[in-house]
């Protein structure tokens, strides 16, 4: 008998549909909020949540940086995906106006998860739903 693979499987949500995933941050008080994070494999900036967020959960600070968002605020945030046993140490940034464009999409979503933070993990989609998976083991 084999295991089941550890996943994440989201249908696709928003006007018009668009791949998420939910995340888990942790702080050091031990409290928890988990977000859906709206999947922009197009973006450079591995995870985007508002100031309030970022204000609440960050363990230390980061580079700030301009992006094409507008200035951002960096942080160095615990991230989670407990489906699939991610948990790390990651830079994020906060910006206000990219989580309420996010929201035009669904008001569900809480920021974004770009490219960097995807690629520590295996990520897909089909035509109804976009997955993750831990990273596969390097041999």
């Amino acid at each position: 008998m084999t295991a089941g693979v550890l996943e994440q499987r989201n249908p696709y949500k928003g006007t018009p549909p668009r791949a998420w995933l939910r995340l888990r941050l942790l702080a050091a008080d031990g409290s928890t909020q988990d977000l859906d994070l709206l999947s922009d494999t197009g973006s450079p900036y591995g995870l985007i949540v508002s100031t309030t967020i970022m204000n609440g959960f960050k363990e230390k600070d980061a580079s700030d940086v301009n992006s094409n968002y507008g200035p951002l605020t960096g942080g160095w945030l615990q991230v989670a995906v407990p489906a699939i046993g991610f948990d790390r140490l990651v830079i994020g940034y906060a910006s206000d106006g990219l989580v309420a464009a996010t929201q035009l999409s669904n008001p569900d979503f809480g920021g974004l998860i770009g490219l960097p933070l995807l690629q520590m993990m295996q990520y897909g989609g089909d035509a109804k739903d976009f997955w993750v998976r831990p990273a596969a083991a390097v041999p």
